[in-house]
Order: C-alpha cells, then sequence, then structure tokens
C-alpha cells in the first residue's frame, strides 16, 4: 500500500490501519531507541508516547513524506528531551542533541558465526573497527544498512544535509574496508540486519 494513502487512512481513524502501522514499527522503533538511550523503561515509554501521540493527533498531523523518517525523527526527539530533562544541568534542547549518547553497534558473535562465512577473528575485527567509528559514523550505518532508510531520509532523521549523509556513509565504509578484506566485508553488509543487535 502506498504511503499516502496508508496515512490517509490513518488520518480517517482506521484503527486497522493505524495497529498496522503499530506492528509494522513499534520493534523497529524500539531497536532505535535503544540505541539512542540504552534504557529499556525510557525506550519503551517513548515508542508508546509516539504512537498515542499519532492516534490522538491523527487529524491534524501532515503527511509525512516517509512514515519511516518520520517516525524516527520523533522517536528521537523524545528520547533527546528526556535525557534533557534527567540531566537539568543542559540549558536548552540544543545541547541535549549534543548528548554523548552511546549508539553502540554491538555484533551478536554466535548468531553471525552460524548465520555467515565469518570467523570469530574476524567479527571481533569487525567489532573493534565499528567501535573505533564517530557516534554519527555508526548512526548513519544503522539506518542506511539495517534500517533501510535512503540517504534523504537519515538526513531527515539527523538533521544532516544528504551530502553530508553520503560523504559519513563513504568515510565510515572506507575505514572498515581498511581493516577487513572485500569479501568480509560484503558478507557483513549483505547479512548485517541479523549480525548488530
Amino acid at each position: 500500500m502506498k504511503e499516502k494513502t496508508f496515512w490517509k487512512r490513518i488520518q480517517q481513524g482506521d484503527e486497522r490501519a493505524f495497529r498496522q502501522l503499530y506492528d509494522n514499527y513499534a520493534e523497529w522503533l524500539y531497536g532505535y531507541g535503544m540505541k539512542i538511550a540504552g534504557n529499556d523503561n525510557m525506550v519503551t515509554e517513548a515508542v508508546q508516547s509516539l504512537f498515542v501521540y499519532i492516534f490522538e493527533k491523527r487529524t491534524t498531523c501532515s503527511e509525512p513524506v516517509s512514515i519511516p523518517a518520520y517516525l524516527c525523527v520523533s522517536l528521537r526527539n523524545i528520547l533527546l528531551d528526556g535525557l534533557k530533562k534527567s540531566n537539568r544541568m543542559l540549558e536548552s534542547f540544543d545541547e541535549a542533541r549534543m548528548l554523548d549518547y552511546d549508539f553502540n553497534l554491538e555484533i551478536d558473535v554466535e548468531e553471525a558465526i552460524i548465520q555467515s562465512e565469518l570467523k570469530k577473528e574476524q567479527l571481533e575485527i569487525l567489532q573493534r573497527e565499528l567501535n573505533r567509528l564517530t557516534k554519527q559514523q555508526r548512526e548513519v550505518i544503522y539506518l542506511r544498512y539495517y534500517k533501510k532508510l535512503s540517504p534523504d531520509e537519515i538526513a531527515q532523521v539527523m538533521g544532516l544535509t544528504s551530502r553530508t549523509v553520503y560523504n559519513t556513509t563513504h568515510t565510515a565504509m572506507t575505514r572498515l574496508r581498511q581493516n577487513l578484506d572485500k569479501a568480509s566485508l560484503m558478507s557483513v553488509i549483505a547479512n548485517i540486519v541479523w549480525i548488530i543487535n
């Protein structure tokens, strides 16, 4: 179903469409939220709050260009606002955006060994290299290859330009290539959905 038609159904109060929105994205958003806040209660509450907000404001919510990007932006803002409130020393929302929140990309080594041809040593090298990427690079990689968002959608989510997203992706992948052979890197990219928690 096209996003425009789907969103119209939600705006019209179609409970089945709203349930489908929730079923399609609640767990997906939870995974992203945990990378930002790392707090189960905070993330669960933020996801619930987001869906309650959408349901209550459905008639006045404008149609998003991209539903996944809209949901990610909204959840990210809720979580960053929550992090700001939990740290009263921060004076503005912009400062909250600059919080050094962890954005860890953890490899499930056991699952990765079962599912791929990669060896434990290769996965350990990959984990080390992921940890060396900047927070922004890790988030872009996660949104691009795990959440399958387009560069324009990632730009919308992270408040960047599309050019910055392209450059960040390129720089991150170049860094990973330096320490992984091409076959290993391609295997990781092809299977990143289950390699990264």
